[in-house]
């Protein structure tokens, strides 16, 4: 499959990710896939060699513009002899191609290099921006104030929550004119799954991701020891790379099943037909990629209320929102959920029936239709 045939007629958008791993790659080959079915625009889809799911974007065929970056932190140093003639393959690309916005599904420690690039091709540089602040705990924070320098050539930003937006005008990162805010679109691992309240079982639940300070987990921990004390009957699950450290021996006692290491898509899919809430234990929080993936799959989310998850979560409607970030509030959310097989069964409806606000077709859509707006408006614009 070539992915399209390219006319001069209708300007190409290039999708650019450029991560190794993670819920991005899931992220950037659903929205490849959505701008490709969309009418306004052909696509031409660049992402690193050395992502983990590389194989599953060779379905682009001659649309696809692979990039060899590196397979380590260290080796975005090491590497850096190849930049010029990466920069040169790029910029013959965007001219092949009429490219007349390239959009940047994550900045990229590169990003910052390769952005004057685009716009020195005429294209229209647009990231999404999915972080203000650094994460604690997330060791890839350390680039950020380097990765934000991308910020400086965009055209137009793209956030994922109305979080992220105030954080960037507030800390002056960008002007407030040049960011639009969407939503985080559901993420497809597998197909939705019709789900009712567990009976004659326990409730599973389940903490899935990195696990990074930010996550929570000694929160996540204390809040499920407090509705075993209180005789809920729950099961455990906690999947994810990271440092368990004193957290260790606590999951022990709760009887919890734990898998301590990065999770394939395919692990990911059948970790979330078995369990029945995710719960989310943010101490601090942009939105959620894992919020997104248990959507994608019809399952309920409890969360705390920080930064955009209480935008991502709708409670009683998609899931339960705890009064404050602490362990009694989200053993409280829980409790409402647990206990309440009417609420779990209606919210369960209620994801089903609202996919189509959350989709990455409807994501895909209005991102296209950002990017057309601002490059007309560009090329428009009166030139000094």
């Amino acid at each position: 499959m070539d992915g399209g045939l390219r006319t001069s007629a209708t300007p190409n958008v290039m999708c650019m990710y450029w991560g190794r791993r993670g819920a991005l790659t899931r992220f950037s080959l659903d929205f490849a896939r959505e701008v490709r079915a969309q009418p306004a625009s052909n696509i031409t889809i660049s992402v690193s060699r050395q992502c983990d799911t590389y194989d599953q974007f060779k379905e682009f065929g001659a649309s696809l513009f692979p990039v060899s970056t590196f397979r380590s932190d260290m080796g975005a140093f090491a590497r850096a002899w190849s930049l010029p003639s990466l920069c040169s393959a790029l910029r013959k690309r965007l001219h092949d191609d009429n490219t007349r916005a390239v959009i940047d599904l994550m900045p990229h420690v590169w990003s910052p290099i390769v952005a004057p690039v685009v716009k020195a091709a005429g294209a229209v540089y647009v990231p999404i921006v999915h972080d203000a602040d650094p994460h604690p705990g997330d060791i890839t924070s350390l680039a950020k104030g380097w990765m934000d320098k991308s910020m400086d050539h965009a055209d137009l930003v793209l956030t994922l929550s109305g979080a992220v937006a105030g954080r960037l005008e507030a800390l002056g990162r960008i002007s407030r004119q040049k960011i639009v805010t969407l939503f985080h679109p559901e993420l497809s691992y597998s197909a939705p799954i019709s789900r009712e309240a567990p009976t004659g079982r326990p409730t599973r639940l389940l903490f899935m991701g990195r696990i990074m300070d930010y996550k929570g987990l000694p929160l996540f921990l204390d809040a499920m020891e407090i509705l075993k004390s209180n005789g809920v009957p729950i099961e455990v699950g906690v999947f994810g790379e990271g440092r368990l450290g004193s957290c260790a021996p606590r999951l022990h006692a709760l009887g919890a099943e734990v898998v301590n290491r990065w999770l394939s898509d395919t692990e990911i899919s059948e970790i979330m037909s078995r369990f029945d809430v995710m719960v989310l234990s943010h101490v601090e929080a942009s939105q959620s990629g894992v919020a997104a993936a248990a959507l994608g799959a019809g399952m309920p989310v409890v969360a705390t209320p920080v930064g955009g998850l209480i935008e991502q979560i709708l409670d009683g409607r998609t899931g339960v929102v705890a009064l404050r970030a602490d362990a009694a509030a989200l053993s409280e959310a829980l409790e409402d959920l647990l206990l309440n097989p009417v609420l779990y069964n209606s919210i369960c409806v209620n994801i089903a029936a609202t996919r189509e606000s959350r989709s990455m077709a409807r994501f895909a859509k209005e991102c296209i239709a950002h990017l057309l707006r601002c490059s007309a408006e560009t090329s428009a614009a009166p030139r000094n």
